[in-house]
């Protein structure tokens, strides 16, 4: 088999995989995550039920995918702030409005998401998630190397509590009632919290 045959066989494997990604979404999306079959999901991608099991081996997998992607691009942007300059405190809460930003692009699907985001990060070994919190405590450590943050302090349990504060706050976000929501900033919750967390750990 020739390289080029490979190259294509796997590209078409990607499309196939994009499809029926797509499909799921947008029925997540118009239908809501639970009442969505995966008969539905085959049926709209044109695919068979069994091809779909060759991507994914549930329907949460798919959110999982979409938080891979989601994850990923937030680790490029983590590394694009990491490289700017600015104030530790700033690129620190840059990094989580971010990650903020997708959750709000998806509100009706974001509950599920986390549950699966949750997995993945208490999952053992390296994945997407663990670097973005390996870029999160780099943001710290350099803080601390510039004597904004308080030194002595462990950078990864530092992150931590900042990353228990967001998600403490995304919680209450998402199992706010809807009749309430537009009257509670996601993105401002997070910037107060932090500054009461940045209190203590500002030198």
């Amino acid at each position: 088999m020739t390289e080029a045959s490979v190259s294509r066989r796997e590209r078409k494997k990607e499309e196939t995989k994009e499809r029926i990604f797509r499909a799921a979404v947008e029925l997540f999306r118009t239908k809501g995550f639970e009442a969505t079959t995966i008969d539905e999901i085959t049926e709209k991608a044109d695919v068979a039920k069994g091809t779909f099991f060759n991507y994914f081996p549930r329907k949460e997998a798919v959110l999982g995918y979409l938080g891979e992607v989601r994850m990923q691009r937030a680790v490029e942007e983590a590394e694009a702030i990491l490289s700017e300059a600015q104030p530790a405190r700033e690129k620190i809460l840059a990094l989580y409005l971010d990650v903020a930003s997708g959750y709000e692009e998806d509100r009706e699907l974001s509950w599920f998401l986390l549950m699966e985001s949750i997995q993945r990060e208490l999952a053992p070994g390296e994945d997407v998630h663990h670097r973005w919190h390996e870029l999160a405590a780099k943001v710290i450590a350099r803080g601390q190397d510039s004597g904004e943050f308080k030194a002595g302090v462990d950078p990864r349990r530092a992150e931590l509590v900042l990353h228990s504060v967001f998600m403490g706050t995304l919680f209450m976000w998402l199992k706010c009632p809807e009749s309430m929501v537009q009257d509670l900033d996601l993105k401002a919750e997070i910037r107060e919290r932090f500054d009461l967390v940045f209190h203590g750990l500002l030198a």
